[in-house]
């Protein structure tokens, strides 16, 4: 008898679960308890998918923001300047 059939399995994170909401900071016991689990899926065979959108609780801490801005045009607009400021630094 075979065993069970290989699963996709897709583990979708948000920032409040892997950003502390105060620093900024990576959660990183959080993202290693993660990560362990989705190596030992891995291995027990199954397709595993992490998707994220914590990458913007991050960079909230890099572009030295309190709060994500809720108004696109200044989002983009602090982002243009912190590529300016960051490309000018290693010139």
């Amino acid at each position: 008898m075979k065993g069970p059939k290989p699963l996709t399995i897709v583990i979708k994170l948000g920032t409040s679960s892997i950003v502390d909401e105060k620093t900024h900071e990576p959660l990183l016991s959080i993202l290693s308890l993660i990560v362990e689990t989705a190596v030992k899926l891995h291995k027990d065979g199954h397709k595993v998918i992490i998707v994220s959108s914590g990458a913007i609780g991050v960079g909230l801490r890099r572009m030295d923001l309190d709060k994500r801005p809720k108004h696109l045009p200044r989002i983009q607009a602090r982002d243009v300047e912190s590529l300016k400021e960051r490309a000018c630094l290693h010139s």
